[in-house]
């Protein structure tokens, strides 16, 4: 066997593992990363401006593609930069694996330049340091492995100084497992999978509510058939937006904090609720108040300490989502007969879509976020796929946008600036795919500076921008919790107005600055098909997104 310097076994094991993009900011594993190009000159490299948003962009890679994202910073202030980042795939149960450099351990705890102490464990599911050459087969293995088993995550490798010039005297890497997602996927107790059918066969309003690991298994169409064959109402978290096509019968939407109000009142009718790949945290079960007490609870999630963490459950299953509702649908049959519920959801939902008709078809200006919405989903191919940043940008896109069954919207857990460069990174995991970030102004700010990113790299995505010129969000928290007083303090969510198209086109993008509803759907058309980084930034107006807790303090 030939002796190899650590730089030449990373390098040959990236290209084992068919890794094709890595993100990055200055400075680790530049040896390695010269010689993987000298194997692979495609390989992409994508330098960033920040290491949070080099994360984030691994983030969106990892959804898009279905196989790790990999992002390499330096250590120091490198690396609490890039762990803030890590938290994002930390909530949403993503798989990238974050690399750094670390201290020279003679050095340790000397007051080394930008030598600052970072606990990754907070924001990984495992954490390790190589300090020599020799542990490079067995960690780098263990990485992908703990990044995309049972539930995913992100992991962190710290590599030391001598790494990359040590000497390792093994067979060149070959087969590397888990290098995509879900790797393996286990099957549930049969007796448990025909009690869960027996259960909502008997209900009397059961519903499904899955959530963003029904989306990582790639379950839209078990979970479809499911719905159909036992005439159950689908309702999603955010995170599970598109497991069933939006215009579907049996779809209710997003149900939650951030949700179409008559789902929320669906869940709470039911007497049976399926959970599917859904934590049943804070957000997706309205604080707690969903599903209403007394009623049954079935819990399909991959990691057992998942089921009854936050909702306590009548049967668990453990199993991959789209395996054990494919076991579903086969313990079925032709069963399943609740047509005086579906009719009562359908009723209710097409009442909800007639209240929101003054809003969702409005010719005003500044732009309704719903119209706004409307025109986009029409607007976008099949085949499109949309990023979304949280706040407001969450609750209009959850409630609002139709999109068809499949992984087409990624949901940004909570850090606020994810989108765009989150949805570079899916461009690079998905580059045959149209991509676009739906984000507010607010959002857009924090990463204004991936634009040149994407330009650079060429990497075309087209983000659209809900501009309100502030933090409507904390605007209306400010009116509906201290009346004149919050009005008075604006300057705690208001920004200037500014046009970001033409940031975009002083930065070599394209942009167009829409202010009229009649401009959407010809302005979103004209920028998908251009294939270049685009910004469409939309005036829009102050209205209050549909988020519980506006809708709660309104009704006291």
């Amino acid at each position: 066997m030939p002796v190899m310097k650590g730089y030449e076994y990373i390098a040959k094991w990236f290209r084992a593992a068919e890794v094709d993009t890595i993100f990055l900011v200055p400075t680790n594993l530049f040896a390695s990363l010269i010689e993987l190009h000298s194997l692979d000159p495609g390989i992409k490299l994508v330098l960033a401006h920040s290491e949070k948003a080099a994360a984030y962009m691994a983030d969106g890679y990892a959804q898009a593609s279905g196989k790790p994202g990999i992002v390499i910073t330096q250590a120091g202030p490198g690396g609490p930069n890039v762990m803030a980042g890590l938290a994002e795939p930390f909530q949403s149960h993503t798989p990238v694996i974050s690399m750094t450099g670390q201290t020279n351990t003679d050095s340790m705890r000397g007051n080394d330049y930008q030598e600052i102490a970072t606990d990754f464990r907070q924001t990984v599911k495992f954490d390790a340091e190589i300090l020599s050459a020799t542990r490079l087969p067995d960690l780098l293995n263990t990485a992908f492995r703990e990044a995309t088993t049972g539930a995913p995550g992100p992991v962190h490798l710290g590599f030391g100084p001598r790494v990359e010039g040590g000497e390792i005297d093994v067979p060149e890497p070959a087969d590397v497992p888990c290098t995509r997602y879900p790797p393996h996927r286990p099957s549930a107790d049969k007796a448990d999978v025909a009690e869960a059918v027996r259960m909502i066969k008997a209900a009397q309003r059961p519903v499904i509510i899955a959530g963003g690991g029904a989306i990582t298994s790639g379950a839209w169409g078990e979970i479809t058939e499911l719905a159909e064959r036992l005439q159950t109402p689908v309702a999603t978290s955010l995170s599970g937006k598109g497991i069933i096509a939006g215009d579907h019968p049996l779809a209710i939407g997003p149900v939650g904090a951030y949700s179409r109000r008559a789902g929320n009142e669906i869940v709470k009718d039911a007497d049976l609720v399926l959970f599917v790949g859904a934590h049943g945290g804070g957000q997706l079960t309205d604080s707690r108040k969903l599903p209403r007490p007394g009623a049954a609870v079935v819990h399909i999630d991959i990691n057992p300490a998942q089921i009854g963490k936050n909702v306590p459950v009548s049967l668990g299953l453990i199993g991959d989502a789209r395996t054990v509702v494919a076991q579903m649908n086969d313990a079925a049959g032709e069963g399943g007969e609740h047509s005086e519920w579906t009719a009562a959801v359908a009723r209710r939902m097409r009442e909800w879509w007639e209240q929101q008709a003054e809003d969702y078809d409005s010719d005003a200006s500044p732009i309704e976020p719903a119209r706004l919405a409307r025109d986009l989903s029409a607007s976008l191919p099949e085949d499109a796929l949309m990023a979304s940043d949280t706040g407001y940008a969450a609750g209009w896109a959850g409630a609002y946008l139709t999109l068809p069954a499949g992984r087409n919207f990624l949901r940004c857990e909570g850090s606020l600036g994810w989108a765009l460069p989150a949805a570079v990174g899916a461009k690079c995991g998905a580059p045959e795919r149209p991509v676009v970030a739906w984000t507010g102004d607010g959002g857009f700010w924090y990463h204004i500076g991936e634009l040149e990113t994407a330009i650079r790299c060429d990497i075309p995505v087209v983000a659209v921008v809900l501009n309100n010129n502030g933090l409507k969000f904390d605007t209306h928290v400010l009116d509906f919790l201290f009346g004149k007083k919050g009005k008075q303090a604006y300057a705690l969510s208001e920004f200037s107005d500014v046009d970001f198209a033409k940031i975009a086109t002083s930065m070599g993008a394209l942009g167009w600055r829409v202010e009229q509803p009649d401009e959407i759907g010809p302005t979103i058309r004209e920028a998908l098909a251009a294939g270049r980084t685009a910004v469409v930034d939309v005036a829009v107006s102050d209205s209050v997104a549909p988020v519980r807790m506006f809708e709660r303090h309104a009704t006291g």
